[in-house]
């Protein structure tokens, strides 16, 4: 028996893992990964918008949350009884969310105050604690991933290949940012000759990454057979191959030939609505597996 004798149901139906979600994922991927390059550029405007992506994400997977306000209690009940389910991504996620957005936000005012007196650096940016970003950012951005993997019944979403797909996506988009703000003349020091370089490779990796994950899903259960399916003919269609794949893949990388500001900037922009459009697929691509009596 193959999925199109049965019924299936999309999860966007039931779940409403919608538009919040996808750009819950977005934020965090690409808050998390320009952390991640900002080790190499050191920037504080860099910084200042990695700051802020992260608490926009924190705050759109808080609010989709069914009881928001029990969530202060729990933690501080957890804290009394020291009692930790180390076994839950929500719980792992939360953590390492609250971490990223306390470390950055005292980070970012460390830099505001010592930007005001005129300082070249500050003690938030030391190598260290860059460092630090990088390996925080690069575990928030596979926790977005790792948490879809946790969705019991939806296949599509159970596979190994998926956190990392997001933290080349995320990579993606993060080096699509810098590009804009280097077209824009907003990223200190001026350009960077290997980003356009390192945004193809990135590019290259997503797009093997993301074959892959196409590829395993076909060859799974019916509710995984019917989400990839859904990405490559059926109703997320669309949004993949124009989206996710077109404007995020393949216009970056036609648009890295042409040397110049105006392609970079265009070629950044493209890298960031693709990174969207790709987690917004994926996630109305996402079917419930049948139940066989």
């Amino acid at each position: 028996m193959t999925y199109e004798y049965m019924e299936l149901t999309r999860q966007a139906a039931t779940s409403h893992w919608g538009w919040t979600i996808a750009f819950f994922l977005w934020f965090v991927g690409l808050s998390g990964m320009s952390l991640t390059v900002n080790y190499w550029l050191k920037s504080r405007r860099l910084h200042y918008l990695a700051t802020g992506a992260a608490l926009v994400g924190t705050l759109l997977v808080v609010s989709h949350l069914a009881r928001m306000l029990n969530l202060p209690m729990a933690a501080i009940n957890a804290l009394i009884e020291w009692k930790f389910n180390f076994t839950s991504w929500m719980f792992i996620g939360i953590c390492i969310l609250a971490v990223l957005c306390v470390v950055t936000i005292l980070q970012a005012w460390v830099m505001w105050r010592a930007e005001k007196a005129g300082e070249v650096s500050s003690c938030a940016e030391s190598k260290g604690m860059f460092l630090f970003d990088a390996v925080l950012g690069v575990a928030a951005t596979a926790y977005s991933g790792f948490l879809l993997t946790q969705a019991v019944g939806v296949p599509l979403w159970t596979t190994g290949a998926l956190p990392i797909l997001w933290i080349f996506s995320g990579l993606a988009c993060a080096l699509g940012t810098v590009e804009v703000m280097t077209a824009t003349r907003c990223l200190e020091g001026g350009e960077r000759t290997w980003v356009p370089t390192a945004a193809t490779i990135v590019h290259l990796g997503e797009a093997f990454v993301l074959f892959a994950f196409v590829h395993v899903a076909f060859q799974g259960t019916p509710g995984s057979v019917a989400g990839a399916q859904s990405l490559v003919s059926g109703d997320a269609s669309t949004l993949f191959w124009a989206g996710a794949v077109g404007v995020g893949i393949v216009v970056p990388m036609l648009l890295s030939f042409a040397k110049n500001h105006t392609a970079a900037l265009l070629g950044g922009l493209c890298a960031i609505l693709g990174a969207l459009a790709l987690r917004a697929s994926v996630l109305f691509a996402g079917y419930f597996e049948p139940i066989l009596f």
